[in-house]
């Protein structure tokens, strides 16, 4: 009986043993993959974010230099790179009443901006409340009958576009903006 007991220590490990020491293996490679691709990608990220810092150093100290002459006719945004990826940027749906002929109307809009400079994202960000306020009020404003139309749906969404960019001028920010993408709109 003792042989036994002995025996039964001393066998080899099982099938289920060496699956389990396989996946750890795996596991672990798998998170030191994770890791050095998020390390490469956050270093990538963060060397962009310094050539946008100093562009926007030399940008307004030259504003600061340039304060006395006339504004410039467009405004300053750091210059995009080449090949830079398209961004999408999402506002919170939006949700009016339209009125016509006498009829109340319901219209909801997603909208999301597309743009190709990392900072028009962050700047439509940052002014967020004061676009939705703007883009409400000119939402309400609008003909159902007109709106119910593609042309309709065209030029609102280009007339959302041109306001934004315009409101991002008078706040001073970049306004480099490529688009503005319907992602949803229910009109009833």
């Amino acid at each position: 009986m003792a042989k036994k007991k002995t025996e039964a220590k001393e066998a080899p490990p099982s099938g289920k043993g060496k699956l389990i020491l396989i996946i750890l293996i795996l596991v672990l490679l798998l998170a030191i993959g994770g890791g050095v691709a998020a390390y490469f990608l956050l270093m990538k990220d963060s060397g962009q974010d310094e050539e946008v810092s100093e562009e926007e150093v030399a940008t307004e100290q030259s504003a600061e230099a340039g304060a006395a002459s006339a504004p410039p006719a467009t405004p300053a945004s750091p210059a995009v790179a080449p090949g830079a990826p398209l961004t999408y940027q999402a506002l919170q749906p939006l949700t009016v009443n339209l009125t016509s002929s006498g009829v109340m109307h319901f219209l909801r809009v997603g909208v999301t901006v597309t743009t190709y400079d990392p900072a028009v994202a962050a700047a439509i960000e940052r002014h967020a409340p004061m676009i939705r306020n703007d883009f409400l009020r000119h939402l309400a404003i609008q003909d159902y009958e007109v709106l119910n139309t593609p042309e309709g749906k065209d030029a609102l969404r280009e007339e959302l576009r041109s306001m934004l960019s315009a409101l991002l001028v008078k706040v001073g920010e970049p306004s480099l903006i490529e688009g503005v993408l319907f992602t949803d709109l229910v009109m009833q």
